[in-house]
Parts: C-alpha cells; structure tokens; sequence
C-alpha cells in the first residue's frame, strides 16, 4: 500500500479516530510511539498469506513506519 492509498482510505474519518494494529483474527488499540520516514527501504517478496516484508535499508523505496 502507498501512502496515497492509505489517505484516500481515511480522507473522511474524524480526526480523533484510533489507529490500531490487526491481526486476522485480533485488532490492539495502540499509541502510536514514534512515526519514521524511511527513504531507504526496500520491499521483499509478498508471502502467500499476503503479508509482505519491508528491509529497512539497502532500498530505495520510501516507507511510513509506525511504532507503537
């Protein structure tokens, strides 16, 4: 997902809306601790279960990191 893809999803949700985290089968309520730009990152392949890796460094992607 692109940053542009995650804010066209929440263009119309009220500012004081919770982020959370979710699990297929579990969502956690979090405060968000730090957010980081990353311009270095690089993607990995997608796993079958559609979850994706995200290597940190040795990219040249950028990437939204959210810490919780």
């Amino acid at each position: 997902m692109k940053l542009r893809d995650l804010l066209a999803r929440v263009k119309d949700l009220p500012p004081d809306t919770l982020v959370c985290v979710a699990e297929v089968d579990e969502a956690f309520a979090t405060n968000v601790a730090e957010i980081e730009h990353v311009d270095s990152a690089k993607a990995e392949r997608s796993q079958a279960d559609g979850k994706e890796a995200i290597n940190l460094d040795g990219g040249s992607e950028k990437v939204l990191v959210i810490r919780w």
